[in-house]
Formats: structure tokens, C-alpha cells, sequence
């Protein structure tokens, strides 16, 4: 009976999105995924054109509007010339054991009025270094993504002076999109993870993920402008699995 009701408790974990604590393990032999991610079309990346809420002084005004400019690239379809996809998110979802996480701070900064990296990976363990490059108020917040439309609030940070950082833990992993409710056409996404099994692809649509012990694994395959791609993919000790994508337009 005891057997029982530990079956249906672990369950009832499960169907509520609770995950299990991951244990790191040295990885003797371990094996990889690497792959291109490409677009099933070339997509021209948009312009966003800005517009700056004038201020009680106009000096104020002048001031955000010669640091964000009245338009700016988006860099949300960073395509090569053969349509590969810069700045997909690949992660390896379901691993319970490997190796640690690195200790790496992600440092996020405001600057000329955008996210810089739009694209990056948190670690468990680490920080987030917040910083803000521009003479301007930016106000950066980060929501974890519950589903596709809702957030919980992770860190609300406002950032009034010019070069000030701020430095907090990373305790909640996932998705993370990140925002300037200053400046609303400013946005970022971060995965936050307690492993190290999670890559971005370069500019040619390349990744790797490194000594990944053997077995089965969901790979989720992210990028804000596409639409997303689960692929299962079995790792050999030793070995490389291919995972190749490509991705439609959302």
C-alpha cells in the first residue's frame, strides 16, 4: 500500500510540472549533439521605428532620443546568406544527471537602447549582472515564461544611472524573457538552467553540446521568431548525434 500511494504522489509531482534535483555526476566517456538550425526562408529582419514619449524637460527628451535613435534593426532574423539562424536556444530538457553547471555570470546590458546579449544562458548558481551602459533610466525585468503568453516575475530592476550594475542569484530556471518598461520595443530571452546542456547557435547555425552521459534525450530547439521544435535524440557514449532543423516562420 506504502508503494502505492509513493507511485501516485510522484505522479501527481509530475502532472504538476515539479521537477526532481539534478545530480552531478562525473561523465566518463560521454557523448554530444551538434547540429545547423536553418530557415525554410529567408526572412528580412524588421526595423522597429521608436518613438520617444516627450518629458517635462526637453533636455531629457533630446537626451533618450540621440541614445535610442528613431529606429533601430531588430536583430531577431540574424540569417546568414544560406538562411542559417543565429541565436536559437538548444537545450537538452530532460536531463537528470551530468555535469555541473559553470559557475559564469551572464552579464545583460542596457545599451543603446537594446539588450546586449539579445540571446543568453544563465546557470543555477551564478548571477546576473545587470548593467546599464546608457545615460538614461532603463528598467529591466525579468519574467520567467509559464506559458506562451504569461510571466512570473523574477527580478524588477530599475537602473537610473549611467554604468550601474546590480547582481542577483540565479535561482529560477527556464525560459526567461526579458524586458525595459521604460523603452517597450526592448526585449531579450535568456534560459535559465542547472546544467550545462543547453547551447545558441553562432552565426553560421552551428552548436554543440559537450560529454552528455549516453541515453535518451527531448531536445527543445527555441528562437522568438520561429516556430518550436521538439526532437527526441539518442546520445552514444563517445559519439556525436546529428541534430539538424529547420525552422518556419512564425
Amino acid at each position: 500500500m506504502k508503494r502505492i500511494f509513493a507511485f501516485v504522489a510522484i505522479m501527481v509531482l509530475f502532472a504538476a510540472g515539479v521537477s526532481f534535483a539534478y545530480e552531478v555526476v562525473d561523465v566518463k566517456n560521454g557523448g554530444s549533439i551538434k547540429g545547423k538550425i536553418k530557415a525554410a526562408e529567408h526572412i528580412a529582419d524588421p526595423v522597429i521605428k521608436i518613438v520617444i514619449k516627450p518629458k517635462p524637460d526637453p533636455k531629457e527628451t533630446e537626451l533618450e532620443r540621440s541614445t535610442c535613435g528613431d529606429s533601430q534593426k531588430a536583430n531577431m532574423y540574424v540569417l546568414s546568406a544560406a538562411n542559417e539562424v543565429k541565436n536559437v536556444l538548444v537545450i537538452v530538457e530532460d536531463v537528470q544527471k551530468g555535469k555541473a553547471a559553470p559557475k559564469t555570470d551572464l552579464v545583460i546590458d542596457n545599451t543603446k537602447c537594446y539588450f546586449d546579449p539579445i540571446v543568453g544562458i544563465a546557470y543555477k548558481g551564478a548571477n546576473f549582472k545587470i548593467k546599464n551602459s546608457d545615460p538614461l533610466l532603463h528598467n529591466t525585468n525579468l519574467g520567467l515564461l509559464l506559458t506562451e503568453t504569461t510571466r512570473r516575475s523574477v527580478y524588477n530592476l530599475a537602473l537610473p544611472n549611467k554604468d550601474q550594475v546590480i547582481t542577483k542569484p540565479v535561482r529560477a530556471t527556464g525560459l526567461i524573457i526579458v524586458k525595459c518598461d521604460a523603452h517597450d520595443w526592448m526585449r531579450g530571452y535568456v534560459y535559465a538552467s542547472d546544467n550545462p546542456y543547453v547551447a545558441i547557435t553562432d552565426a553560421n547555425g552551428n552548436f554543440e553540446i559537450k560529454d552528455l552521459p549516453a541515453g535518451k534525450y527531448k531536445v527543445r530547439i527555441f528562437h522568438e521568431g520561429f516556430k518550436e521544435v521538439t526532437r527526441s535524440v539518442e546520445v552514444s557514449s563517445g559519439k556525436a548525434s546529428e541534430l539538424d532543423a529547420t525552422l518556419a516562420k512564425k
